[in-house]
Protein backbone atom coordinates (compact mmCIF):
# COMPACT_ATOMS: atom_id res chain seq x y z
CA UNK A 1 0.00 0.00 0.00
CA UNK A 2 1.08 3.79 -0.77
CA UNK A 3 0.29 6.24 1.59
CA UNK A 4 0.70 10.17 1.28
CA UNK A 5 -0.03 11.72 4.52
CA UNK A 6 -0.63 15.64 3.84
CA UNK A 7 -0.55 18.14 6.65
CA UNK A 8 0.36 21.88 7.57
CA UNK A 9 3.81 21.60 8.44
CA UNK A 10 6.55 18.73 8.53
CA UNK A 11 6.49 15.68 10.65
CA UNK A 12 9.90 16.81 12.44
CA UNK A 13 7.68 20.03 13.39
CA UNK A 14 6.52 20.90 16.71
CA UNK A 15 2.95 20.92 16.83
CA UNK A 16 -0.36 19.28 18.02
CA UNK A 17 -1.36 17.66 14.19
CA UNK A 18 2.80 17.64 13.65
CA UNK A 19 3.07 15.43 16.53
CA UNK A 20 0.38 13.19 15.19
CA UNK A 21 1.58 12.51 11.75
CA UNK A 22 5.36 12.26 13.02
CA UNK A 23 4.58 9.31 15.62
CA UNK A 24 1.90 7.39 13.15
CA UNK A 25 3.90 7.88 9.75
CA UNK A 26 7.41 6.05 10.95
CA UNK A 27 5.65 3.26 12.49
CA UNK A 28 2.83 2.74 9.21
CA UNK A 29 6.53 2.75 7.48
CA UNK A 30 7.89 0.08 9.39
CA UNK A 31 5.40 -2.01 7.98
CA UNK A 32 7.06 -3.91 4.63
CA UNK A 33 3.73 -3.73 2.75
CA UNK A 34 3.57 0.32 3.30
CA UNK A 35 5.36 2.91 1.37
CA UNK A 36 4.55 6.25 3.25
CA UNK A 37 4.88 9.65 1.95
CA UNK A 38 4.48 12.84 3.97
CA UNK A 39 3.74 16.29 2.28
CA UNK A 40 3.73 19.42 3.80
CA UNK A 41 3.81 23.49 3.77
CA UNK A 42 6.87 24.78 5.44
CA UNK A 43 7.93 27.98 6.98
CA UNK A 44 11.48 27.51 6.29
CA UNK A 45 13.33 26.14 3.18
CA UNK A 46 11.40 23.72 1.24
CA UNK A 47 13.16 20.46 0.60
CA UNK A 48 12.62 16.90 -0.09
CA UNK A 49 14.21 14.22 2.30
CA UNK A 50 14.02 10.55 3.96
CA UNK A 51 12.96 10.83 7.86
CA UNK A 52 12.61 7.74 10.07
CA UNK A 53 12.07 5.80 7.02
CA UNK A 54 9.24 8.49 5.90
CA UNK A 55 9.61 10.27 2.18
CA UNK A 56 9.37 13.77 3.24
CA UNK A 57 8.68 16.65 1.06
CA UNK A 58 7.82 20.15 2.00
CA UNK A 59 6.90 23.48 0.53
CA UNK A 60 7.57 26.88 1.31
CA UNK A 61 4.27 28.71 2.51
CA UNK A 62 2.79 30.33 5.54
CA UNK A 63 0.47 30.44 8.29
CA UNK A 64 -1.27 33.75 6.25
CA UNK A 65 -1.80 31.22 3.16
CA UNK A 66 -3.51 28.68 4.97
CA UNK A 67 0.07 26.19 4.62
CA UNK A 68 -1.05 25.41 1.37
CA UNK A 69 1.09 26.25 -1.99
CA UNK A 70 0.25 26.72 -6.06
CA UNK A 71 3.06 23.91 -6.30
CA UNK A 72 2.27 21.60 -3.77
CA UNK A 73 -1.55 22.26 -5.09
CA UNK A 74 -0.12 21.06 -8.82
CA UNK A 75 2.23 18.09 -7.26
CA UNK A 76 -0.54 16.67 -5.42
CA UNK A 77 -2.77 16.83 -8.65
CA UNK A 78 -0.04 14.37 -10.47
CA UNK A 79 0.87 11.93 -7.43
CA UNK A 80 -2.60 11.34 -6.11
CA UNK A 81 -2.93 9.15 -9.07
CA UNK A 82 0.13 6.86 -7.89
CA UNK A 83 -1.14 6.50 -4.19
CA UNK A 84 -3.46 4.20 -2.78
CA UNK A 85 -4.78 6.28 0.33
CA UNK A 86 -4.43 10.28 0.86
CA UNK A 87 -4.79 11.20 4.10
CA UNK A 88 -5.49 15.01 4.62
CA UNK A 89 -4.79 16.63 8.21
CA UNK A 90 -6.26 19.63 9.90
CA UNK A 91 -9.28 21.36 8.56
CA UNK A 92 -8.37 24.82 10.03
CA UNK A 93 -6.18 25.21 7.36
CA UNK A 94 -6.01 24.64 3.29
CA UNK A 95 -4.43 21.40 3.73
CA UNK A 96 -7.62 19.19 3.12
CA UNK A 97 -9.47 21.27 0.88
CA UNK A 98 -6.16 21.16 -1.75
CA UNK A 99 -6.17 17.20 -0.95
CA UNK A 100 -10.14 17.19 -1.68
CA UNK A 101 -9.73 19.25 -5.21
CA UNK A 102 -6.68 17.21 -6.31
CA UNK A 103 -7.41 13.23 -4.66
CA UNK A 104 -9.78 12.25 -7.87
CA UNK A 105 -10.62 8.73 -7.67
CA UNK A 106 -7.98 8.17 -5.07
CA UNK A 107 -9.73 7.61 -1.27
CA UNK A 108 -9.26 10.43 1.26
CA UNK A 109 -9.44 10.66 4.50
CA UNK A 110 -9.25 13.18 6.64
CA UNK A 111 -8.39 13.57 10.47
CA UNK A 112 -10.08 17.37 11.12
CA UNK A 113 -8.66 18.20 14.19
CA UNK A 114 -11.80 20.01 14.93
CA UNK A 115 -12.34 23.29 16.92
CA UNK A 116 -15.97 24.19 17.99
CA UNK A 117 -14.09 27.83 18.19
CA UNK A 118 -11.43 29.78 16.44
CA UNK A 119 -8.44 30.84 18.28
CA UNK A 120 -9.06 34.80 17.87
CA UNK A 121 -11.24 36.94 16.78
CA UNK A 122 -10.45 37.29 13.12
CA UNK A 123 -10.80 33.73 12.88
CA UNK A 124 -14.00 33.85 14.59
CA UNK A 125 -15.42 35.83 11.65
CA UNK A 126 -14.29 33.72 9.29
CA UNK A 127 -15.06 30.13 10.58
CA UNK A 128 -18.53 30.22 10.00
CA UNK A 129 -18.16 30.61 6.24
CA UNK A 130 -15.44 28.72 6.00
CA UNK A 131 -17.15 25.84 7.52
CA UNK A 132 -20.14 26.23 5.37
CA UNK A 133 -18.21 26.23 2.20
CA UNK A 134 -14.52 24.63 2.40
CA UNK A 135 -15.06 22.23 5.05
CA UNK A 136 -18.49 21.15 3.89
CA UNK A 137 -17.13 20.42 0.59
CA UNK A 138 -14.11 18.92 1.72
CA UNK A 139 -14.92 16.36 4.26
CA UNK A 140 -17.60 15.64 2.10
CA UNK A 141 -15.58 14.45 -0.76
CA UNK A 142 -13.78 11.86 1.95
CA UNK A 143 -13.73 8.40 2.10
CA UNK A 144 -13.19 8.76 6.20
CA UNK A 145 -13.50 10.99 9.06
CA UNK A 146 -10.90 10.37 12.00
CA UNK A 147 -11.82 11.89 14.69
CA UNK A 148 -9.48 12.05 17.76
CA UNK A 149 -12.28 11.72 20.54
CA UNK A 150 -15.54 11.37 21.42
CA UNK A 151 -16.01 15.26 21.48
CA UNK A 152 -14.64 16.17 17.97
CA UNK A 153 -16.88 13.41 17.00
CA UNK A 154 -19.99 15.08 18.38
CA UNK A 155 -18.84 18.21 17.29
CA UNK A 156 -18.10 17.03 13.86
CA UNK A 157 -22.06 15.13 13.36
CA UNK A 158 -23.49 18.52 15.08
CA UNK A 159 -21.91 20.86 12.03
CA UNK A 160 -21.88 18.06 8.86
CA UNK A 161 -23.52 15.09 7.33
CA UNK A 162 -21.10 12.54 7.52
CA UNK A 163 -21.95 10.20 10.56
CA UNK A 164 -21.26 6.91 8.25
CA UNK A 165 -18.14 8.25 7.73
CA UNK A 166 -16.70 8.90 10.87
CA UNK A 167 -14.28 6.86 12.81
CA UNK A 168 -12.95 7.39 16.36
CA UNK A 169 -8.85 6.70 17.12
CA UNK A 170 -7.27 8.59 19.68
CA UNK A 171 -4.18 10.12 19.74
CA UNK A 172 -1.03 8.26 21.68
CA UNK A 173 1.57 8.48 23.81
CA UNK A 174 5.16 7.32 24.54
CA UNK A 175 4.67 5.41 27.44
CA UNK A 176 8.14 3.45 27.62
CA UNK A 177 10.40 6.50 26.77
CA UNK A 178 8.64 8.88 29.21
CA UNK A 179 8.71 6.15 31.99
CA UNK A 180 12.35 5.81 31.51
CA UNK A 181 13.40 8.88 31.32
CA UNK A 182 15.48 10.29 34.14
CA UNK A 183 14.17 13.86 35.86
CA UNK A 184 16.61 16.54 36.43
CA UNK A 185 17.61 17.38 39.57
CA UNK A 186 15.43 20.28 40.68
CA UNK A 187 14.81 22.01 44.39
CA UNK A 188 11.28 23.09 44.35
CA UNK A 189 8.14 21.74 43.29
CA UNK A 190 7.67 22.45 39.48
CA UNK A 191 4.63 23.22 37.51
CA UNK A 192 4.61 22.34 33.81
CA UNK A 193 2.76 23.47 31.11
CA UNK A 194 3.95 22.09 27.45
CA UNK A 195 2.19 23.21 24.49
CA UNK A 196 1.63 26.13 21.83
CA UNK A 197 2.07 29.56 22.99
CA UNK A 198 -1.54 31.25 22.44
CA UNK A 199 -3.85 33.39 24.42
CA UNK A 200 -6.33 31.04 24.45
CA UNK A 201 -3.93 28.42 25.64
CA UNK A 202 -4.82 30.40 29.16
CA UNK A 203 -0.94 30.05 30.36
CA UNK A 204 -1.18 33.21 31.42
CA UNK A 205 -3.52 33.00 34.12
CA UNK A 206 -1.27 30.50 35.41
CA UNK A 207 1.54 32.42 35.77
CA UNK A 208 -0.74 35.10 37.60
CA UNK A 209 -1.32 32.46 40.24
CA UNK A 210 2.31 31.79 40.82
CA UNK A 211 2.16 35.08 43.25
CA UNK A 212 -0.67 33.53 45.38
CA UNK A 213 1.52 29.70 45.26
CA UNK A 214 4.33 28.91 48.57
CA UNK A 215 8.04 30.71 47.09
CA UNK A 216 9.17 27.18 46.52
CA UNK A 217 6.15 26.40 43.84
CA UNK A 218 7.97 27.32 40.16
CA UNK A 219 6.29 27.09 36.43
CA UNK A 220 8.28 26.70 33.54
CA UNK A 221 6.90 26.86 30.35
CA UNK A 222 8.16 24.28 26.95
CA UNK A 223 7.19 25.56 23.32
CA UNK A 224 6.97 28.34 20.75
CA UNK A 225 4.29 30.67 19.54
CA UNK A 226 2.85 34.31 19.17
CA UNK A 227 2.01 34.92 22.58
CA UNK A 228 5.52 34.83 23.99
CA UNK A 229 5.82 38.16 24.13
CA UNK A 230 2.78 39.10 25.95
CA UNK A 231 4.05 36.50 28.46
CA UNK A 232 6.85 37.54 29.00
CA UNK A 233 5.46 40.85 29.79
CA UNK A 234 3.07 39.41 31.98
CA UNK A 235 5.96 37.79 33.69
CA UNK A 236 7.75 40.65 34.23
CA UNK A 237 4.85 42.50 35.18
CA UNK A 238 4.37 40.35 38.30
CA UNK A 239 7.91 40.31 38.67
CA UNK A 240 8.12 36.77 38.49
CA UNK A 241 11.79 35.87 36.23
CA UNK A 242 12.83 33.85 39.16
CA UNK A 243 9.98 31.55 39.34
CA UNK A 244 8.90 31.67 36.05
CA UNK A 245 11.05 30.36 32.87
CA UNK A 246 10.22 30.13 29.47
CA UNK A 247 12.11 27.76 27.76
CA UNK A 248 11.19 27.38 24.38
CA UNK A 249 10.85 24.24 22.46
CA UNK A 250 12.97 21.20 23.25
CA UNK A 251 13.75 17.46 21.78
CA UNK A 252 11.23 15.46 23.05
CA UNK A 253 14.25 13.63 25.54
CA UNK A 254 14.83 16.51 27.25
CA UNK A 255 10.80 16.97 27.23
CA UNK A 256 10.21 13.62 28.85
CA UNK A 257 13.27 14.68 31.44
CA UNK A 258 11.04 17.77 32.43
CA UNK A 259 8.13 16.24 32.45
CA UNK A 260 9.03 13.36 34.95
CA UNK A 261 10.90 15.84 36.95
CA UNK A 262 7.56 17.82 37.55
CA UNK A 263 5.27 17.60 40.35
CA UNK A 264 1.90 18.68 37.93
CA UNK A 265 1.11 19.32 34.50
CA UNK A 266 -1.72 22.24 33.56
CA UNK A 267 -3.54 22.41 30.22
CA UNK A 268 -6.23 25.35 30.80
CA UNK A 269 -6.64 25.96 27.21
CA UNK A 270 -9.62 26.76 25.95
CA UNK A 271 -9.65 25.20 22.30
CA UNK A 272 -8.67 21.29 22.90
CA UNK A 273 -10.05 18.41 20.14
CA UNK A 274 -7.67 16.48 22.82
CA UNK A 275 -4.89 17.00 24.89
CA UNK A 276 -1.72 14.72 23.92
CA UNK A 277 0.39 16.24 26.83
CA UNK A 278 -2.33 15.16 29.43
CA UNK A 279 -1.44 11.02 28.56
CA UNK A 280 2.36 12.11 28.33
CA UNK A 281 1.98 13.82 31.96
CA UNK A 282 -0.26 10.53 33.24
CA UNK A 283 2.42 8.05 31.46
CA UNK A 284 5.30 9.98 34.06
CA UNK A 285 2.75 9.26 37.24
CA UNK A 286 1.81 13.12 37.53
CA UNK A 287 -1.39 14.80 37.75
CA UNK A 288 -2.60 17.66 35.39
CA UNK A 289 -5.01 20.37 36.00
CA UNK A 290 -7.59 21.10 33.15
CA UNK A 291 -9.51 23.44 31.75
CA UNK A 292 -13.10 21.74 32.05
CA UNK A 293 -13.82 22.09 28.13
CA UNK A 294 -14.14 19.88 24.91
CA UNK A 295 -11.52 17.44 25.06
CA UNK A 296 -9.87 18.22 27.86
CA UNK A 297 -13.30 17.71 29.67
CA UNK A 298 -13.51 13.84 27.98
CA UNK A 299 -10.11 12.95 29.22
CA UNK A 300 -10.64 14.38 32.91
CA UNK A 301 -13.91 12.21 33.01
CA UNK A 302 -12.04 9.01 31.51
CA UNK A 303 -9.01 9.24 34.18
CA UNK A 304 -11.26 10.83 37.21
CA UNK A 305 -8.96 11.57 40.04
CA UNK A 306 -5.47 11.79 37.95
CA UNK A 307 -7.02 14.71 35.92
CA UNK A 308 -8.47 17.18 37.88
CA UNK A 309 -10.55 19.89 35.99
CA UNK A 310 -11.73 23.51 36.93
CA UNK A 311 -13.46 26.19 35.07
CA UNK A 312 -11.16 28.69 34.14
CA UNK A 313 -13.33 31.31 33.19
CA UNK A 314 -15.20 31.38 36.38
CA UNK A 315 -11.28 30.92 38.36
CA UNK A 316 -9.74 33.93 39.61
CA UNK A 317 -5.99 33.87 40.38
CA UNK A 318 -5.83 32.88 44.17
CA UNK A 319 -8.51 29.89 43.36
CA UNK A 320 -6.71 28.89 40.27
CA UNK A 321 -3.40 28.82 42.92
CA UNK A 322 -5.54 26.84 45.34
CA UNK A 323 -6.75 24.46 42.87
CA UNK A 324 -2.73 23.92 41.67
CA UNK A 325 -1.78 23.33 45.36
CA UNK A 326 -4.10 20.53 45.36
CA UNK A 327 -3.68 19.00 42.33
CA UNK A 328 0.15 18.71 43.19
CA UNK A 329 -1.07 16.03 46.32
CA UNK A 330 -3.21 14.19 43.41
CA UNK A 331 -1.64 10.58 43.27
CA UNK A 332 -3.42 7.95 41.08
CA UNK A 333 -2.15 5.26 38.26
CA UNK A 334 -3.87 5.02 34.85
CA UNK A 335 -3.70 2.17 32.42
CA UNK A 336 -2.95 4.17 29.23
CA UNK A 337 -2.46 0.67 26.88
CA UNK A 338 -5.30 1.87 24.46
CA UNK A 339 -3.08 4.81 23.80
CA UNK A 340 -0.12 3.47 22.49
CA UNK A 341 1.43 4.74 19.66
CA UNK A 342 1.76 1.09 17.52
CA UNK A 343 -1.84 0.68 18.43
CA UNK A 344 -3.24 3.46 16.93
CA UNK A 345 -1.29 3.25 14.24
CA UNK A 346 -2.58 -0.18 13.75
CA UNK A 347 -6.10 1.15 13.70
CA UNK A 348 -5.31 4.11 11.18
CA UNK A 349 -3.85 1.35 8.48
CA UNK A 350 -7.02 -0.54 8.93
CA UNK A 351 -9.04 2.30 8.50
CA UNK A 352 -6.79 2.90 4.98
CA UNK A 353 -7.16 -0.42 4.31
CA UNK A 354 -11.35 0.04 4.88
CA UNK A 355 -11.27 2.81 2.28
CA UNK A 356 -9.06 1.14 -0.13
CA UNK A 357 -11.70 -1.56 -0.64
CA UNK A 358 -14.47 1.33 -1.38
Amino acid sequence: MKILIVAPLPPYYRGGIERVVGELAPRLSRNHDVEVHAWSGTLGRAQTCDWKGVHVRTYRTSKRAAYASLRMFADLKRFAREVDVVHAHGSSTLIPFIAALTAGHTPLVISPHFHQQASNKLFGILKLPFECTVDRYTLGKASKVICVSETEAAMIRERFSVENKIAIIYNGVNTHEIQSAEPYDFDGTLILYVGRLERYKNVQRVVEAVNYLPQDFMFYIIGEGPYKRELEAVIQRNKLGGRVQLLGSCPDAHLYRWIKTSALLVNLSEVEAFGITVLEALAAGKPVLVNDEFGLHELAERFQGAVVRIEVGKTNALQLAQALENTVRVRSAVDLGEYRWDHIASRTLAAYKDVEKL
